[in-house]
């Protein structure tokens, strides 16, 4: 099965000109978002004039930090209740759009405690989101995935109820002014969502449709992400439209090893998580069946997983993670049954242990 409820809007003005689409969602909104990305990039005063020009009374919840904690997510969801919002919008990268997501299920479920983010006996209901995505990585504006910190286990843990949201707007213009490296970043997280997502047990000819044309894209834009190009407003509108499509793999299949091992790293170091799953991924490349190699290499435009790994190297300047947080990244790789059961090709502990660089 293939199964995305999100409406898409893509494009140059992609909010403006289906505003219907935001403002039919509800009578007040919590916007989800950052601490200021939103109001440098113009993706916050675009929904403001929206909702303005609608009668919609919103208010704001700023400052969602990355890797948001299941902590926040609770305080967020009283903020909202206690404001009479009934929609929720998230504005920003994955951390505020995943956040959104998980605030949505726990306002509607307002009497419950965190832990209801992760009961598999609960329903999925919640308050209607809209998702608008400002750096090029997660694709969770097509996802039903919420991943968020659990300070108790000291990693990151999806929720495990389908969140997707309502509709999204996807608009390169919201590009323009993010740093380098939060573009980098989130474009090699994106990369690692469509070869995860292609080389994966759960992969279809649908899924694989989504990815082959979002590598396609992503390839085209390779000079752009290592600074050889300036972009245009063109190449930011691929990057987006890049990132979406490999949303829309990973809903499907689910990621795998690399983004397993990025998890305790990207919380024990502080290290972004494009930076912390593209640290794995050239080993990663290695490890597959060689037809299965030289199609992802070819799609993404690499020679050989060397090429890859400089590639990644040159982007995203990488600190080297030290031999310890990498074997506890390997110990709860290990003991995850659902990423080592996604992969397709043969992954004994001697295998594991190079992905791993132990």
């Amino acid at each position: 099965m293939f199964y995305i409820p999100t409406r898409v809007y893509t494009g140059k003005n992609a909010l403006l000109d289906n505003k219907d689409q935001l403002s039919k969602l509800g009578t007040k909104a919590l916007i989800v978002t950052g601490s200021k990305s939103s109001k440098i990039n113009g993706s916050f005063d675009d929904v403001a004039q929206v909702l303005e020009s609608a009668g919609i009374p919103f208010t704001v919840f700023e400052g969602v930090k990355e890797n948001p904690t299941v902590e926040s997510i609770m305080e967020a969801r009283t903020f909202g209740l206690d404001n009479k919002c009934d929609f929720v919008i998230g504005i920003g990268g994955g951390s505020a759009l995943d956040a959104s997501k998980a605030i949505s299920l726990m306002m509607y479920h307002a009497d419950e405690n965190w832990e209801y983010l992760y009961d598999t006996n609960k329903t999925n209901d919640m308050f209607p989101v809209a998702a608008i995505p400002t750096t090029c990585g997660t694709g969770s504006e097509v996802t039903g995935v919420s991943v968020l910190t659990r300070t108790d286990l000291k990693t990151k843990k999806s929720s495990v109820h389908k969140l997707y949201p309502n509709v999204s707007f996807v608009d390169g213009k919201y590009l323009k002014t993010a740093p380098a490296s939060i573009l980098r970043n989130t474009a090699m997280d994106a990369l690692s969502h469509m070869i995860e997502g292609t080389i994966h047990k759960k992969a279809t000819a649908y899924t694989r449709m989504c990815a082959s044309q979002g590598l396609d894209i992503w390839r085209s834009c390779k000079d752009v992400i290592s600074g050889a190009k300036e972009a245009t407003d063109e190449d930011l509108q691929k990057l987006m439209d890049a990132s979406t499509m490999a949303g829309m793999t990973i809903a499907q299949t689910g990621t795998s090893i690399p983004h397993a091992l990025s998890y305790p790293i990207t919380i024990g170091l502080n290290i972004p998580h494009g930076k912390s799953v593209s640290y794995f991924l050239a080993e990663f490349v290695r490890a597959m069946d060689k037809e299965d190699r030289d199609y992802i290499l070819t799609k993404s435009g690499f020679s050989d997983p060397d090429e890859l790994d400089e590639f990644f190297k040159k982007v995203c300047a990488p600190e080297e993670i030290p031999y310890d947080n990498r074997v506890i990244a390997y110990e709860e790789l290990v003991s995850n049954a659902a990423k080592l059961s996604a992969v397709p090709f043969e992954v004994n502990d001697s295998i594991l242990r190079r992905i791993a660089g132990i």
